[in-house]
């Protein structure tokens, strides 16, 4: 079977959608509303679908209104999920459990087969995905995308929406504009003698450069992986460019999925001809050798850089992704140089005996209390990929970063953690992560942020290392006090607005963001449901510092969305619009 055609399983969260869809309808009568049943439990969900479905107007009281019948209404109206009790999760990994069950209705299974087809197409290659449910509905169920686009939500809004990279704008050529391309294309083709290569394969010669430069780009960046260990002195970037490492092999491997290849050895090995290779036999004299560690550095990061450009551009005539994959790379590159020669230079200034834990608590306190912009980060919430949101976010100014996944295996929390964290360093941000003071420990994260009901300040304290911050959320005036007794580093209060990512009853909202100002001295983060449309109303109740997710993980361009939130939160403060302690609002 080759790997366009390979077995697709819901990714862990669509699975989750599904059996609570499972659970929801399997107590209704009429065997045709499965496929609204999962309509509302995508609604419900935290996921992409979700937050493409609200941004349109198809929200839990459209659904409470009867638009996709009374028994749909009913089920909507109910602020409780199913039990899922005797529910088997899959972890991490896509379940093929899920995709086929004997007793699902016929019109219920079409829909999750036209997501698999959907999902083998290429649009999700980590399983059947939330918005692989949402455009199999549409593809499948006439009277629903009907309803759907009597509210305004037609499919050309809902792909748009979802698959923002798809949507293509272009501007026709006029006649003349086409005639003059054609002369220039005719004239350049007949100077240019045409190119003999003497391979069987064309591709061949793309597949001996891959080989080539994915030597050299490793080789350099163990160089440089050996520089920040035994020079530097320094864990967090030894892991980060250990991750770009371990990134490089997973591009290889999409590479090999992508063009057909089933073999779990490198298919590169193949095309490799070392003796015939004439660049082998050229050097400089520069090459031959190095003044200064510091020439060592900047000589291995251009050789990786060089390296990644030529992976890229070759890799092109095999697989559009793998040249996306590696211009990532490349960019991070550019950055890694930086800091590699930033920190060296400070090194070489405070001496060995000194290292990146100096004055470290000092360092990430005084970066909370400068911070204004605290970006949560959940995978399932991200229109883009979630690498790629982080990177925006922190190239639009975000302070703190939090890693929020609540269904993912430790090694992946850890996996990630340890990518954000270098990310963040490297933009002089601040990494968090949520819930798991372990994960936050072994990740040596800036901090850790609680619940109610998870770990407790002083419990958190004693898995962490020192100077690592905690933050707690606090729902009430009364917690957030008792959040400053216990030793706090910084507050998270809310929510102030309805969001997607939790649901309260109740919303405190306004009255307890007053309350909090005039009251707290640590730094504390408004949060739950902020956009830039509400963000004066909090302003007015002295809120200087926001906490947001969707608003900038569901944008189509996060950066500029942090920006925005940025600008506003200014612009209010210097037209003297902010609360002081004492007035009112």
């Amino acid at each position: 079977m080759s790997s366009s055609r390979r077995p697709t399983g819901l990714t862990p969260a669509a699975e989750r959608t599904v059996a609570r869809c499972r659970k929801l309808a399997a107590a209704s009568a009429n065997q045709d509303s499965w496929v609204a049943f999962l309509l509302l439990t995508l609604v419900r969900d935290e996921s992409l679908a979700s937050a493409c479905l609200t941004r349109l107007g198809i929200t839990r009281e459209w659904l409470m209104a009867g638009q996709l019948g009374a028994e749909v209404a009913h089920a909507a109206a109910i602020d409780e999920e199913p039990d899922l009790a005797d529910y088997e999760g899959e972890g991490c990994q896509p379940s093929r459990r899920s995709v086929d069950s004997l007793n699902d209705p016929l019109e219920f299974s079409r829909v999750l087969d036209r997501a698999n087809e959907i999902a083998r197409r290429g649009m999700n290659d980590g399983g059947v995905s939330s918005a692989n449910l949402l455009l199999a509905i549409l593809e499948t169920h006439v009277s629903i995308r009907e309803s759907l686009a009597k509210a305004g939500a037609t499919e050309e809004r809902i792909r748009s929406e979802l698959l923002p990279d798809r949507v293509e704008s272009t501007v026709p050529l006029a006649v003349d504009d086409e005639l003059a391309l054609f002369m220039e294309e005719t004239t350049i083709a007949s100077e240019v003698p045409a190119l003999n290569l003497s391979v069987s394969d064309p591709n061949d010669v793309a597949w001996r450069v891959i080989d080539a430069n994915l030597n050299r780009a490793r080789e350099g960046f163990r160089v440089l992986e050996d520089f920040s260990r035994f020079v530097l002195n320094s864990d967090s970037l030894s892991s980060h460019l250990k991750t770009l490492r371990h990134d490089l092999v997973y591009a290889e491997r999409l590479l090999l999925q992508r063009s057909g290849t089933q073999q779990k050895s490198h298919d590169t090995l193949a095309h490799r001809d070392t003796v015939g290779d004439v660049g082998t036999e050229l050097s400089t004299s520069n090459e031959r050798t190095r003044s200064s560690i510091q020439d060592v550095v900047v000589a291995n990061c251009r050789r990786v850089q060089e390296s990644l450009r030529s992976l890229e551009e070759f890799g092109k005539l095999l697989s559009a992704d793998f040249g996306v994959t590696i211009k990532q790379l490349r960019y991070q590159s550019y950055t890694l140089e930086k800091l590699l020669l930033e920190q060296f230079a400070t090194f070489s200034a405070i001496g060995p005996e000194s290292n990146e834990d100096v004055a470290v608590d000092q360092r990430r306190k005084a970066r909370l209390q400068q911070a204004t912009m605290y970006v949560l980060i959940t995978e399932s919430m991200c229109r883009l990929p979630w690498q790629t949101v982080v990177e925006q976010a922190l190239e639009g100014g975000a302070d703190v970063l939090q890693l929020r996944e609540k269904s993912l295996n430790d090694r992946e929390l850890v996996r990630r953690s340890v990518w954000m964290r270098a990310a963040c360093r490297a933009a002089g941000a601040l990494f968090v992560v949520n819930d798991r003071p372990d994960i936050a420990t072994a990740s040596m994260a800036d901090g850790v942020h609680v619940g109610q009901e998870e770990f407790s300040v002083e419990d958190a304290r004693r898995v962490l290392r020192a100077g690592q911050l905690v933050g707690v959320s606090t729902h009430s005036a009364k917690q957030a006090q008792q959040a400053v007794a216990d030793g706090a580093d910084y507050l998270g209060v809310g929510p102030m607005f309805p969001s997607q990512t939790k649901s309260f009853v109740t919303f405190p909202g306004l009255k307890f963001a007053r309350a909090v100002a005039g009251t707290i001295q640590l730094p504390w983060f408004a949060i739950g449901g902020i956009t830039p449309e509400n963000l004066s109303q909090l302003q007015t109740v002295g809120v200087s510092r926001i906490a947001v997710t969707s608003a900038v993980s569901a944008s189509p361009e996060p950066a500029v969305a942090v920006r925005e939130l940025q600008r506003r939160l200014r612009m209010n403060v210097a037209g003297g619009d902010a609360f002081k302690p004492g007035e009112e609002s």
